[in-house]
C-alpha cells in the first residue's frame, strides 16, 4: 500500500517512472542542440533545461516564451518577470486539450537559465518546440 502511494505521489508530482526489480528510478535524460548557436538542452523529469548567455536578460526570454507561446496559439494566462526571474504560462485555446505551458527563466553566474515544462506529466516534443521557437526570436 505504501508503494502504491509514493508511486501515484510520484505520478502527481510530473516524474516518469520505471519500476523493475527491486526500486524505481527515474528516466534518464535525454539531450539536444537548439538553435544555429546550438543550445544544449536536456529533458528529463519531464522539464526541459537549458542556459543561455548571460547576456541574454531574463525579461527578453520571458517575452519570448510568451510570442512562442501565442504563435502555437496559446492563449496567455500569466506572465511576470523582473531582471533576475521570471515565468510565463500559457494554455490552449481549447479547453479540452488540458496541456499547460510554464516557461521559467532565472539569472544565475554561469548564465540565463531557463525551463520548459508541459503538464499534466510533461512531453518533451512540445518543450522542445517551444523553446526553439524561443531561440529564434532571441537570435540564437
Amino acid at each position: 500500500r505504501r508503494r502504491t502511494s509514493v508511486i501515484r505521489l510520484a505520478a502527481a508530482a510530473g516524474l516518469v517512472l520505471s519500476c523493475a526489480g527491486f526500486g524505481c528510478q527515474s528516466a534518464p535524460a535525454s539531450y539536444g542542440w537548439h538553435g544555429e548557436d546550438r543550445v544544449l538542452a536536456s529533458y528529463v523529469g519531464g522539464t526541459l533545461h537549458a542556459t543561455l548567455p548571460p547576456e541574454i536578460p531574463v525579461q527578453s526570454v520571458i517575452a519570448a516564451g510568451e510570442m512562442a507561446l501565442s504563435r502555437r496559439g496559446y492563449t496567455i494566462t500569466a506572465t511576470e518577470s523582473t531582471d533576475d526571474a521570471g515565468r510565463v504560462a500559457g494554455r490552449p485555446a481549447d479547453p479540452k486539450l488540458l496541456r499547460k505551458v510554464s516557461i521559467q527563466s532565472r539569472l544565475t553566474q554561469g548564465g540565463t537559465v531557463v525551463t520548459v515544462r508541459v503538464d499534466p506529466g510533461g512531453h518533451e516534443h512540445i518543450s522542445r518546440d517551444v523553446f526553439e521557437r524561443m531561440l529564434t526570436r532571441l537570435g540564437l
